[in-house]
């Protein structure tokens, strides 16, 4: 699919977008103020936020007289959600194995409650077992990650499923990637500023930056998935994939030092570095493709 010269065919597509984008920032606020009165999320708030995007772009869908079925539902190739999956892992590995290895911050790894804690989730021992410990990694790697990718499916309608396809018949390649990247950027902020879904240590307007920076490229790493395996599913994979072993394989893992909040998770400084350099890669790969 690439840009369209048919006047026509761009206002439509215009109208799409601010429709979508409207009806999924009124959808988010319900639950926005839901979040800014009892101060943090939980799970059933998180979850209606995040389906906000997907539930907006069946609404679009319907209000434009389009069919739901229209958008690009089917699995596609295994390969692309095979990688999608071990993506964040390798990306992790190179945020978190120069924080480990080198002391930034003052951390290390191997925290301590958080292997008893996995080793408790499947062995009856008081005592931390390794055994116990790998099997938890692999249960939450595989079965673990179907409750992600339940929540991630959600959004994933809306931006990969519904957002992008409309951006890419007014703009470039790369410049889907970059919008896409910065809209879903700045639907993270009310979330950050109101509720606890934050670092919550250091300067609060510093890792508001370093996150925007560190999320805005995985706008053209995700669109290259969907593109190129013409399906919303690897963008699905992708993103459940990185909040499972991100937020909770990752970052528990570390012991923090009094420095730790500004290399880790998605406040740090290292996400934004790994994410452009990712970027990069896929946007080279999309250019000599011809997306």
């Amino acid at each position: 699919m690439h840009q369209s010269d048919d006047p026509q065919e761009r206002r439509t597509a215009w109208h799409a977008t601010g429709v979508f984008l409207a009806i999924t920032f009124a959808l988010s606020a319900v639950f926005l103020y839901l979040v800014a009165r009892k101060g943090e999320f939980n799970l059933l708030l998180v979850t209606g936020l995040m389906w906000s995007p997907g539930i907006a772009a069946v609404l679009t869908c319907v209000y434009l007289q389009r069919p739901v079925a229209s958008m690009p539902w089917s699995w596609g190739e295994w390969r692309w959600n095979g990688y999608a999956w071990l993506l964040p892992i390798a990306y992790g590995l190179a945020m978190y194995l120069p924080v480990w290895l080198f002391g930034l911050g003052g951390s290390s790894y191997g925290n301590p409650e958080t292997l008893a804690n996995w080793s408790s989730q499947v062995s009856a021992n008081a005592e931390t077992s390794l055994s116990a410990v790998i099997l938890f990694l692999v249960l939450t790697g595989t079965i673990g990650i179907v409750g992600t990718a339940s929540r991630a499916l959600g959004e994933e309608i809306g931006w990969r499923g519904f957002l992008i396809w409309e951006l890419r018949k007014v703009m470039p390649f790369w410049m889907v990637g970059i919008m896409s990247g910065l809209i879903w950027s700045i639907w993270h902020w009310p979330g950050i500023l109101l509720g606890d879904y934050n670092a919550g240590e250091g300067n609060f307007f510093l890792q508001m930056l370093l996150f925007t920076v560190g999320i805005v490229p995985f706008g053209i790493i995700y669109a290259y998935f969907t593109f190129k395996s013409n399906s919303l599913w690897p963008a699905v994979l992708l993103h459940a994939s990185h909040n499972l072993f991100i937020q909770q394989v990752f970052t528990p893992f570390t012991i923090r030092g009094n420095g730790t909040h500004f290399y880790i998770d998605e406040f740090g400084i290292l996400l934004p570095i790994v994410s452009c350099v990712v970027a990069f890669y896929f946007y080279r790969r999309a250019r000599a493709e011809g997306l």
